[in-house]
This record gives structure tokens, sequence and C-alpha cells, in this order.
């Protein structure tokens, strides 16, 4: 399977599968790297961030997971992310996150919104 796109000049570009997979592996080994160094700043000296290997297998997790609840954006998954790492790998059957996560009136970022805000002005207080 290939994929064409033109370029500036109109110029058609070829653009295979293997290459368009190699790609997508990069942007995620990019996210990760990001993700890692953001979440050791952020949770400096908590168990949770120490540990290269478990730290990005919770990464992994984690955006597979907030993918299921329609989380996708970058931004957004960064903030799941933290959430996971505030409060457990399992935050997201919390029942107040997890009535957040359910509602389907709510797009990934609403859920996003909220259980930041419910986690900000309720729950840390």
């Amino acid at each position: 399977m290939c994929q064409h796109l033109c370029d500036y000049n109109g110029q058609m570009l070829l653009i295979r599968a293997e290459q368009l997979k190699m790609f997508r592996r990069w942007q995620l080994q990019q996210f990760e790297d990001k993700m890692a160094l953001h979440l050791r700043e952020r949770f400096a000296g908590r168990p949770e961030v120490e540990n290269d290997g478990p730290l990005r297998s919770m990464i992994q997790s984690g955006r597979e997971l907030a993918r299921k609840f329609g989380v996708v954006h970058e931004p957004d998954v960064r903030i799941f992310l933290e959430l996971m790492t505030e409060y457990g790998a399992d935050f997201h059957a919390l029942p107040w996150a997890a009535k957040i996560l359910s509602d389907a009136t709510l797009s990934g970022a609403g859920r996003i919104e909220r259980l930041d805000d419910h986690s900000l002005f309720v729950v840390r207080p």
C-alpha cells in the first residue's frame, strides 16, 4: 500500500506503508521521550518516575488507555498521564474519574478538562 502526496511544486511523492510505519514509530518514541522527561520533572522524587522501563511502560499503556476514552490529542494525553502518575495506574477506576470518563456527552478533551478540574478543585484541596 502506498500513499501519494503532492509537494509544494505539485510533484507527486510516493510514501510506502513501511515508511509510514517507521515514521509513526519515530513519533511514538518522541512522544515517550518527551513524556518521560516531563513526568520525571513534574513528579521528581516519586518512585513511579525513577525507573525508565516501568515509566515507559506506564506511558505506553496510559496512551492506549487514554485513546479508549477518546483522549487522543497530545496535551490531553499528557494530563491523562499526569493523573495516572498522581493517583495511580488505575485512577480511571476511581469513582469520580470513572463517572467523568464514562460520560458519553463529553469529548475526549472535555473528559480531560473535567478530570483536571475535579482533581484541582475537589480532590486536592
